[in-house]
């Protein structure tokens, strides 16, 4: 079996399933964790080849933007009805982005699977699922790769240089999917390099800097969200060094601003309202 970064924990979950394998499960984790890494494991180990449903867009498989609606699902139904020998695993990816109805539809085939065949739903927001799909999957909580595991992982990814290294496990340490993506897409990798750099700035920079970084996410929700993560994550860098009430208050107050943009707050002014 190929060496997939996953938890000892979560791999140890992992074989209990192979001994006998649920019905329904529901893999949650962060984004890059690497939910695709335990199907994969699972599979090999059960002898089978996972069907993927994926969310999609104009008829068309869309990562980014696509959901996955009622329509999608009844045409898993057919495909569920036909007959197949061995174990059959049924992936339903970024479950979260189906709507109500598409769920309802969804809530049909767990109650009614066919032979021989276990579904797997894959979210990074659990929360945004039926609680009647809920109650019906066993739920794995994946987690997070150990500092070790990342480290190796970048050597087989053949990341050498000190910078980047240090880099990437501040952005993405614990995160194999994230790690591996970054480490190979460089346009993707800057893109994040920049948000740590903004992050800083926000941080440490006058008052005239701070508030162009705060004017400079205005239309960018999700980058804004991402940049406050940054920052928060090095004022807790800082807080190992010793205590330091000042950034303890401030990471108290980037945690408010992060609440109120993700509650869909005006970005710009909530960005700038901690800019002296």
């Amino acid at each position: 079996m190929a060496d997939l970064f996953i938890h000892p924990a979560t791999k140890q979950r992992l074989d209990a399933y192979v001994r006998d394998m649920p019905q329904s499960l529901a893999f949650a984790g962060p984004e890059g964790v690497g939910l695709s890494a335990s199907v994969s494991y699972l599979a090999t180990a059960l002898n089978t080849k996972p069907m993927y449903v994926l969310p999609e867009k104009d008829e068309k498989t869309d990562l980014e933007k696509g959901v996955i609606t009622v329509d999608v699902i009844r045409r898993l139904y057919a495909q569920t009805k036909t007959v197949e020998k061995g174990t059959r695993l049924i992936v339903i990816d970024y479950a979260e982005r189906m709507g109500v109805q598409a769920q309802n539809a969804f809530l049909k085939l767990l109650e009614e699977p066919g032979e021989n065949t276990h579904f797997i739903l894959l979210t990074h927001a659990v929360s945004k699922l039926l609680p009647t799909i809920r109650s019906r999957v066993q739920l794995l909580e994946v987690k997070p790769v150990l500092k070790e595991q990342s480290e190796e992982l970048l050597q087989e990814l053949k990341v050498t240089d000190p910078q980047k290294k240090a880099q990437l496990l501040f952005i993405a340490n614990g995160l194999p999917a994230l790690l591996t993506r970054l480490a190979h897409d460089d346009a993707a990798f800057e893109v994040r390099a920049q948000l740590i750099r903004d992050a800083r700035t926000y941080l440490q920079g006058s008052p005239y800097e701070r508030l162009k970084v705060a004017v400079s996410f205005k239309d960018d929700r999700q980058k804004a969200l991402t940049m406050l993560l940054d920052a928060m994550k090095l004022l807790q860098s800082s807080l190992k060094t010793g205590q330091n009430p000042d950034h303890v208050k401030m990471i108290d107050s980037l945690l408010a601003i992060y609440e109120r943009v993700a509650a869909n707050g005006n970005v710009r002014l909530q960005l700038a309202s901690i800019v002296a």
